[in-house]
């Protein structure tokens, strides 16, 4: 029986094929990675992503546009991950914009009513900032807080 420190020549061919079979998967184009990436860039402009979480729409922008690149150049590995990138980082830019939007209403609602706390100012001027640093969470903490604080603001009236 030849072999391999026993192991078998079928064993290793079995071994061969499947490895094989792996890394042809993995080579294969991102088509789908690079569709996902474009809608979730696309969806990010739809909600106003670009006013609420500039830096991040930016940022999702340009790893698609290298993804774009590099999958025009068949690097396959390199489009895949960027554009997952780009998807993560324009969804990111979604979700403050959204918060951010809710937060803006409710705060334009408590200012046509004379009754917006500077609290509740505050709290959206600092998720403001946060966004502005990336500190993706901590923009949405703050941006739920001064939305919460401008309801109650409605309801104190």
């Amino acid at each position: 029986m030849c072999g391999y420190g026993g192991v078998s020549l079928s064993k290793i061919k079995y071994l061969f094929i499947v490895g094989m079979a792996l890394l042809a998967g993995c080579a294969g184009a991102p088509t789908q990675e690079m569709s996902d990436a474009r809608q979730a860039v696309s969806a990010a402009h739809d909600v106003g992503a670009a006013e609420h979480a500039r830096e991040n729409v930016q940022h999702a922008e340009a790893l698609l546009n290298k993804a774009e690149h590099e999958f025009k150049r068949g690097d396959f590995g390199g489009a895949r991950d960027d554009a997952e990138a780009a998807r993560v980082e324009a969804i990111k830019a979604q979700d403050i914009a959204q918060v951010m939007s809710a937060t803006k209403r409710a705060l334009q609602q408590a200012t046509a009513r004379g009754v917006l706390s500077g609290e509740a100012t505050q709290l959206f001027e600092q998720a403001i900032t946060a966004a502005d640093d990336q500190k993706v969470h901590e923009a949405i903490r703050l941006a739920n807080e001064a939305r919460h604080q401008a309801e109650q603001d409605l309801n104190l009236q």
